[in-house]
């Protein structure tokens, strides 16, 4: 229950943050997306379903607030967070590498299926060239920055919670 609050937080303190202190850092059009960082750490923390329902309700949040079509968002990062589940279970947790390229290809793949969704749907589309050099590879690179610093976090709070809920299990066994 307190990870779900955590991360409801988390939501909230990343979408105050990107409209406000990184708007500052824009790099060429770029800004980076905390909510996918957050959605493809706990995904590969914590298993394709949660990470699914992690990312739907991370990209409803970010469609209510920011976009002017209903499910965009929340495709793309539910998607997101089902596959950063599928590659959390067959690769090591502990080390920082992976989810670290993970944010950065799956940053890629988010912008490809925006790009892909609004094109269709909306009938705007920037150049694919363009958008891939000016918004998509710089977006990548800031997220995969921010996963260093997000990832560990969420990382050590899960182990806890792990060491937390066995020493329970075990004084539970031990009353009965």
């Amino acid at each position: 229950m307190i990870l779900y609050l955590l991360v409801g937080a988390g939501f909230v303190l990343s979408l105050l943050l990107e409209g406000s202190v990184f708007s500052f850092f824009m790099l060429e059009k770029a800004l980076p997306d905390i909510l996918l960082v957050i959605v493809v750490s706990l995904g590969f923390i914590l298993g394709e379903r949660r990470g699914a329902i992690i990312g739907l309700c991370a990209g409803l949040l970010q469609d209510i607030i920011f976009s002017s079509a209903l499910g965009f968002f929340a495709l793309a990062k539910m998607l997101l967070g089902y596959g950063a589940g599928l590659i959390g279970r067959e690769l090591y947790r502990e080390q920082l590498l992976a989810p670290v390229l993970l944010v950065f290809v799956g940053t890629l793949t988010h912008e490809f299926v925006l790009y892909f969704l609004v094109s269709r749907f909306v009938g705007f589309g920037l150049p694919v060239e363009w958008s891939l050099s000016r918004l998509f590879i710089p977006k990548a690179l800031y997220n995969m920055a921010l996963a260093l610093l997000i990832y560990p976090f969420f990382f050590r709070f899960s182990q806890r919670k792990k060491q937390l809920d066995n020493s329970m299990g075990r004084r539970r066994g031990a009353v009965r």
